[in-house]
């Protein structure tokens, strides 16, 4: 029997086989079900993507001004510009929230908040490219006057970078069209975070309550800022989450790293005792709008493609790298950005609510995954979208749930039948790319064209894995998911030394699956073999090892090659099982 999936044909062994794939298959949803559950929902301003260039000083109101529209559902719910406070609980769990991460400050957080308060904000974000960092620096001319702790506290008057008349980087520089893409979208009138603080005038925690602790370098400057110098949502913030996607944009290959430094420099604004866990929050959500909508005007695309281009050939491949990395540990930096998203507060309404793909957030993740379409994107920012519920979480359009930490690092959950279509020949992510999240949902993943997808979670969809072109590196114990798996063209490569097939196993003539000679793939199912078989002997083998065990075996492989420096090992086939064994 034959089942097609779009173009792809793999042979099945007996009508059980083919009905449980059809009955999984079957509750995947629909195309048109996803294209609805993905559709962008209107807010009272529009779109955020279409509105942003009204965001304009003399537009002082919702009604006119988009940056303070933004948040009619989340901080106008719990704070009038007259002082009125609509949610006291919510306001004093900030300031208490504020009290206590700037009580628990470390040396290097004193130091890094001292720097991120002192730097201009783009110049802040550099630290996110990691070992790129100095090749940065040196190739776009960036400065700054701030690298340590002064020796006494700053008086009154000090200028920070940009009160210094510093520019923070040059847009004639070897990475100019970087640097230009950056400036264009954080470093305009339609950036700024200042008309929505003025609309609100929520006051700054330091001056709310004493025990706000102030970076004692810092005290006499923050005490000499104006009374309307306002908290919510916070400037630094914004332009931080502006200047970290532009950045990833154009360098994707630092994406998560990036977005990981956006959000410490919201972070660092409460250790300095400068602004509040709803105002950085805040300045999260503005700045993720601001972003998209830059990338979405097609009046930008070429200043985009231009910044993508720069960095791929002057940045990628520089010379002048440095081994220091703040944010080389995966784990660590999703730990830190979860707990940003909501700073401890607990939901105040529903977490059962839907998720909401803003229109036009797709393109946050364009070059982060270049091999899926715009529709497959969103599906990726549905998937790994934030509980409902949480205080700032609740905007019309879904900024505030949007998780850019976890849509790096692909689909959260396959809701219909997702294919995968990469091409090696492009280079970057197209040639070779890592899902990291534990994929859910009722859906298949179909591998075409060429190029190698490692799948990295403890995957549950339910579909099952079919590859017909390229290759799919499984690095998980359950990466292939709950379903079945048929292989017609292309490989499998195991890289965990156990891989569990939950269904049925399919191998046609013309794929290929790569071994250790440790390794070992339980089918819960039949097993119908066929292509070619590659064993690689990195150790001696014990006297006898399982390869393959299956429900039942029909078949056996056309080929099998054993690579490696021991000699004499063979495949040996029982009715359920494929052994490695010595001659």
């Amino acid at each position: 029997m034959k089942l097609m999936v779009g173009s792809f044909t793999v042979i099945l062994s007996g009508s059980a086989l083919l009905a449980n794939q059809k009955s999984a298959q079957a509750k995947a949803h629909s195309s048109a079900k996803v294209e609805k559950l993905l559709a962008p929902h209107k807010a009272s301003y529009g779109y955020y993507v279409d509105q942003y260039l009204l965001n304009r000083k003399e537009n002082d109101t919702p009604d006119t001004n988009p940056s303070t529209a933004l948040f009619n559902n989340t901080f106008a719910k719990f704070y009038k510009g007259d002082g009125t406070k609509l949610n006291p609980k919510i306001l004093q769990e900030n300031i208490d929230k504020s009290i206590k991460i700037s009580e628990n400050v470390t040396p290097a957080e004193e130091l890094r908040s001292y720097i991120t308060d002192r730097q201009d904000s783009p110049y802040d974000v550099i630290r996110g490219l990691g070992p790129y960092a100095e090749a940065f620096i040196e190739n776009s001319n960036a400065k700054t006057l701030f690298y340590n702790l002064p020796t006494s506290e700053l008086p009154a008057d000090t200028k920070d970078d940009p009160g210094s008349g510093i520019t923070w980087a040059d847009d004639s520089s070897k990475l100019g069209s970087m640097v230009n893409l950056v400036d264009t979208t954080a470093l305009w009138y339609y950036s700024s975070s200042g008309n929505a603080k003025q609309f609100y005038k929520y006051i700054r925690p330091f001056r709310q309550d004493p025990r706000v602790q102030v970076n004692p370098y810092l005290k006499a400057a923050f005490d000499a800022t104006p009374q309307n110098d306002y908290d919510f949502p916070s400037g630094h913030t914004t332009q931080a989450w502006e200047t970290g996607l532009s950045m990833a944009y154009a360098f994707p290959e630092r994406f998560q790293q990036l977005v990981t430094r956006s959000s410490e420099v919201g972070y660092d604004r409460i250790l300095v005792g400068r602004h509040s866990p709803l105002a950085v929050m805040g300045g999260r959500i503005l700045g993720t709008a601001v972003a998209a909508s830059v990338l979405n005007n097609s009046q930008n695309k070429d200043i985009a493609n231009k910044a993508y281009q720069n960095a791929q050939s002057v940045l990628l491949h520089s010379k002048v790298t440095k081994s220091k990395d703040d944010y080389s540990s995966y784990q660590t930096n999703l730990k830190n950005f979860e707990y940003r998203m909501t700073y401890g507060y607990k939901p105040i309404s529903s977490t059962k609510e839907k998720m909401r793909v803003p229109k036009g957030a797709e393109v946050l993740i364009q070059t982060r995954f270049p091999y899926l379409n715009a529709t497959q994107r969103r599906e990726v920012l549905y998937t790994t979208g934030f509980k409902s519920g949480y205080p700032m979480g609740q905007d019309t359009e879904g900024w505030g749930r949007l998780d850019l930490f976890k849509a790096g690092a692909g689909f959260g959950s396959l809701l219909g039948n997702t294919t995968v279509n990469m091409n090696s020949k492009r280079g970057g992510f197209n040639a070779s790319d890592t899902w990291r999240n534990n994929i859910s949902g009722s859906g298949a993943l179909i591998k075409k064209g060429t190029g190698n997808l490692t799948l990295e979670g403890a995957n549950t969809y339910q579909g099952g894995t079919f590859i017909e072109g390229g290759t799919i590196v499984a690095a998980n114990k359950d990466a292939l998911g709950s379903g079945s798996f048929k292989l017609s063209d292309g490989t499998l490569r195991l890289a965990a030394k156990t891989v569990n097939v939950k269904g049925s196993y399919a191998q046609g003539k013309h794929g290929t699956i790569r071994v250790n000679g440790d390794s070992r793939i339980n089918v819960k199912g039949s097993g119908r073999l066929g292509g070619k078989l590659v064993i690689n002997l990195k150790s001696k083998p014990a006297k006898k090892h399982i390869l393959f065990k299956f429900g039942s075996r029909h078949g056996k492989f056309a080929h099998v090659k054993v690579s490696g420096g021991y000699k004499g090992w063979h495949v040996a086939y029982t009715n359920n099982r494929v052994e490695l064994v010595k001659s």
